[in-house]
């Protein structure tokens, strides 16, 4: 018998949102794709960026079709899980191979099928108004419809969006952020100084390289290594001393040049080759959730901790309901700057910034992410945890790849789940093995707990059938 899970109702939606200030929800509708591969386009659907370029080289080494179902399938689901009946486009993934080769392609496709699955978990007026793009040339948004994406994407040129798209480019770079005026750490942006032409000839890329990564090793550490155009935590590394220096000098040897060979005519404008050293300032990071009105108004959603691996990159986050009112007052007068920010080039809708807090209790924004994020629908999901089952403390992992499918998944968790304790927000499958048979899943789990400890039990249980590196 299938199990009797309880539906999931937000506290808010984005339609409610959007509805704020004399806004309206039906005229945006959100892209979402995720990271792109370092390797190029991971699906038929999704053509490789060009003009739009993102350094990703910390990025995990895996195969396309996994990239595919981490990014365009369980990292865009979960990244939407609050979109509410707003028109919401996701990206249609390529079948594996091994079904291609034996002629036992699902339909309706099993990228679609697993999306819809997930939304199905929410109250039927909370469910997105999704569909799928399966080439760039048969997306049009409806008349009146401005997209909000995520990234930004090379084919939405063509698209009225929300903010052009060079200017949300410009708004997600790292160096941008640096020159806002925004409270960040001190940082000396390393400026690229090649044309487009230049890149044809290696030597001048060679020596371009050099230049920027001998002014790294000229700096004593700690600090802070930060590529412009990175997602993830993927293009960010910490220094503090010579042996971690030197480790990521090593990277840089490769990355550098890389991202120096993206400068095109057509992006040169948009400053895309840049490094950034920045200062190590040790303190209490929170990554807020955002969302501001189509007059300007910063809201405040959640305010949230993020949980990243030795090398930084993220694996998890965690929101204590308890403290969110505490929370929305001492971070109020930055959420407003960063709000003030954003407005001022045209920007309104969900968006995040991680923001640090030294000892001596100066607040520092250290990433702006004017997008929607990763763990934007844990605030909204306090009703159904706290308020309606008294556990205080919600934890998201993503992306958790275990063996198998979803319905065996559900079976080892059938209590949490028919309890409320366990919301699935994000599902994709795939095939792998040396065959090809055998299935695997790549998900994302929101758990409820009464205390941390609670918590850690039943990540750990979650843990326990990773494939992947745990959060």
């Amino acid at each position: 018998m299938p199990l009797e899970i309880p539906p999931v109702e937000l506290d808010q939606t984005l339609y409610d949102l959007y509805s704020l200030d004399g806004g309206n929800p039906n005229e945006v509708a959100h892209v979402i794709s995720l990271a792109p591969h370092p390797g190029g386009s991971v699906s038929s659907s999704l053509p490789e960026n060009k003009k739009y370029t993102f350094q990703s080289p910390m990025a995990p080494k895996l195969d396309k079709e996994i990239w595919a179902r981490i990014t365009l399938g369980n990292g865009s689901q979960n990244h939407a899980f609050m979109s509410g009946p707003i028109p919401l486009y996701l990206f249609d993934i390529d079948p594996p191979q091994y079904d291609i080769a034996t002629g036992s392609v699902e339909s309706p496709p099993a990228a679609q099928t697993d999306a819809h699955r997930v939304y199905d978990a929410l109250i039927p007026s909370q469910r997105p108004n999704l569909s799928f793009i399966s080439s760039p040339e048969s997306f049009k948004p409806d008349e009146g419809v401005k997209v909000s994406p995520y990234p930004v994407l090379d084919f939405l040129d063509q698209s009225p969006c929300v903010v052009s798209q060079d200017v949300h480019y410009r708004l997600l770079s790292k160096r941008d952020l640096a020159l806002s005026g925004l409270p960040t750490p001190q940082t000396h942006a390393i400026e690229g100084k090649l044309s487009p032409s230049d890149i044809k000839d290696e030597d001048k890329v060679q020596a371009e390289a050099n230049r920027i990564i001998n002014i790294v090793r000229e700096r004593a550490p700690p600090f802070v290594i930060k590529f412009p155009q990175s997602l993830a935590g993927q293009g960010v590394f910490p220094v503090r001393d010579d042996k971690s220096k030197a480790e990521r000098i090593a990277i840089l040897e490769t990355a550098v040049p890389h991202m120096i060979r993206s400068l095109l005519h057509q992006n040169a404008h948009l400053q895309p080759i840049s490094l950034l050293l920045q200062d190590l300032v040790e303190g209490d990071t929170k990554n807020l959730s955002i969302f501001v009105t189509k007059t300007g108004r910063a809201v405040f959603v959640s305010a949230a901790e993020q949980f990243l691996d030795d090398d930084g990159i993220y694996r998890a986050s965690i929101l204590d309901y308890k403290r969110q009112d505490h929370f929305e007052k001492v971070y109020r007068d930055t959420v407003q700057k960063v709000a003030a920010h954003a407005y001022k080039h045209g920007f309104y809708g969900p968006m995040g910034a991680d923001i640090m807090t030294d000892a001596e209790g100066n607040q520092f924004v250290v990433d702006l992410n004017t997008r929607i994020t990763g763990d934007y629908m844990m605030g909204p999901l306090k009703g159904h945890f706290d308020d309606r089952r008294g556990l205080r403390f919600s934890y998201l992992i993503t992306p958790l790849v275990v063996l198998g499918n979803r319905d065996g998944f559900e079976d080892k968790f059938a209590k949490e789940l028919v309890e409320g304790r366990m919301v699935i927000v994000g599902w994709a499958r795939g095939k792998g093995g040396k065959s090809g048979s055998h299935e695997y899943s790549v998900c994302s789990v929101i758990v409820g707990a009464k205390d941390r400890n609670d918590v850690m039990d039943l990540v750990g249980r979650l843990n326990a059938l990773a494939l992947s590196k745990p959060a």
